[in-house]
């Protein structure tokens, strides 16, 4: 009887699998605090890192809300928007999701693990990366 209960144990303990990676938790959500961390893309081409946590980006899906602190003041620098609390949405056409800030759709966003990017629809958009 001991037998057949430690085969049993062992085929259990072998079928058991471990799906944690060691991995950070995915997030399938934009809620939560985001950086602005690159902005690409333009008509001249432009290039340009940022510092995580000089324009953050928190995002409350309860309440519709994304709450902006930007601390660059260069007028010349595509930051998107100035420091203030605005309405978001994502809308779903047919073929992609949309960021829509204060009623201005900002354009495709792609959300993954711990980025996401929105990219302009326009001809020479631009495109803007953010990380948790």
């Amino acid at each position: 009887m001991r037998r057949f209960y430690f085969i049993l144990l062992s085929i259990l303990m072998m079928s058991c699998s471990n799906d944690d990676d060691g991995n950070a938790v995915v997030q399938s959500t934009i809620e939560g605090e985001w950086s602005l961390v690159k902005v690409t893309g333009g008509f001249a081409g432009v290039d340009e890192d940022i510092d995580k946590g000089t324009i953050e980006w928190d995002f409350d899906e309860a309440s519709g809300m994304v709450t902006i602190t930007n601390t660059i003041s260069d007028a010349s620098f595509n930051t998107i928007l100035p420091s203030g609390t605005y309405t978001y949405s994502i809308s779903a056409p047919a073929d992609a999701d949309d960021l829509i800030v204060n009623n201005v759709n900002l354009g495709r966003i792609t959300l993954e693990n711990n980025f996401f990017t929105v990219e302009e629809s326009l001809v020479d958009g631009f495109t803007f990366r953010f990380e948790r």
